[in-house]
């Protein structure tokens, strides 16, 4: 008889990765082996987490497994969602955001919870005015220079991004206000800090998209220009390359564009035109052009997470694009340049939909 705790790692590894995560975290109970490789094996299926539409006293959210198309449901993953938002994921983990000033870093499945520095301690142009609401509800406005923006109102215009090591549990988080203003903090500060370095945002002139991968920040200016900014020290760096060259020019007036990263470390682009013919351009080797891309290969390019994953067997399809919209979720292929609806679920009270990978 065979002893299957002698299997070859990397096969094992390959069984894991078509697994459902209910099946793969039974195979952890198996032996060592499969313990080990079960925790270092990588779920290539990107998730949704359904959160209920604030306009409802509901308090539970949804979570779609699309492997094995099974809806299940979270009681009580936050206290209210209509003080509550979700603004970035990064595995597991969710960054919520509520209206009294406070962020604070969620896991999905153990509840663990990270509470980062609150908005007044941030060091930088920004100042935190905590107000109430006319239900005696905490709320805050932020006032830059000469202009004020409330909290509402900054996050239907912010992007952030979450990054959170799984072993260590050390995070790095990055918002932008209104698209124009930057901050972040990371494990180890007690305080918010303004993006410090020369092309900031009066540079930048906003930012479309972020994306953060491998310790750097990737930042999509409001003129369609990258800027990369290394997070490997305690503070941000900004490389000197700008891409000056817009592939979308001619293109007339449509959606943003958003950007993304391969696995490999390329940086992609694609204009978001939903149920359009769309292009997708790589930056150039020496950072100075875009070139058309006519294939990603075996990856899908998760638009919503900023990166792209090996396409799985039972999974997302390679020479992809995956992203929510509306509500819906859209299936871009590349290679015929067309997009489809994947309609999960319609009978449903919906006030955000995000995609996550999750993590074990």
């Amino acid at each position: 008889m065979p002893n299957w705790s002698e299997i070859n790692l990397d096969v094992l590894q390959l069984i894991l990765e078509r697994l459902s995560i209910r099946n793969r975290l039974n195979a952890r109970s198996v032996c060592k082996n499969w313990y080990r490789v079960s925790k270092e094996s990588l779920i290539k299926v990107p998730w949704m987490i359904i959160f209920p539409s604030r306009k409802t006293k509901e308090r539970s959210c949804q979570l779609f497994d699309p492997q094995e198309g099974r809806f299940y449901e979270l009681n009580k993953l936050v206290n209210d969602f209509y003080s509550s938002q979700c603004i970035a994921t990064s595995g597991s983990w969710l960054l919520m955001f509520d209206f009294g000033s406070r962020f604070y870093v969620l896991n999905i499945f153990t509840r663990e919870r990270i509470n980062l520095p609150p908005l007044k301690s941030h060091q930088g142009r920004i100042f935190v005015k905590k107000t109430r609401d006319k239900l005696g509800r905490d709320n805050f406005m932020l006032r830059i220079r000469q202009s004020s923006i409330t909290a509402r109102n900054a996050l239907n215009q912010t992007k952030a991004v979450l990054w959170v090591d799984e072993l260590t549990k050390n995070y790095v988080v990055v918002w932008s206000i209104g698209l124009l203003y930057m901050m972040f903090t990371k494990s180890g500060f007690d305080n918010w800090r303004e993006i410090p370095t020369r092309e900031g945002p009066e540079i930048l002139h906003g930012c479309q998209d972020l994306v953060y991968k491998y310790n750097k920040l990737y930042v999509l200016s409001k003129q369609n220009r990258i800027r990369i900014l290394d997070f490997s020290q305690e503070l941000p760096r900004a490389n000197s390359d700008n891409v000056y060259h817009n592939p979308f020019k001619n293109d007339g007036k449509g959606r943003a564009m958003i950007i993304g990263v391969t696995v490999s470390g390329d940086v992609l682009i694609v204009k978001n035109q939903l149920k359009k013919i769309f292009n997708i351009f790589k930056m150039g080797l020496e950072g100075t052009r875009w070139d058309r891309v006519k294939s990603l290969g075996d990856e899908s390019w998760i638009a919503d997470l900023g990166v792209t994953v090996r396409a799985s067997v039972n999974g997302s399809k390679p020479n992809s694009v995956y992203y929510c919209r509306d509500m819906n979720v859209y299936c871009g292929d590349i290679s015929t340049r067309s997009q489809v609806i994947q309609k999960y679920f319609t009978s449903l009270k919906l006030g955000c939909v995000r995609l996550f990978i999750p993590t074990l």
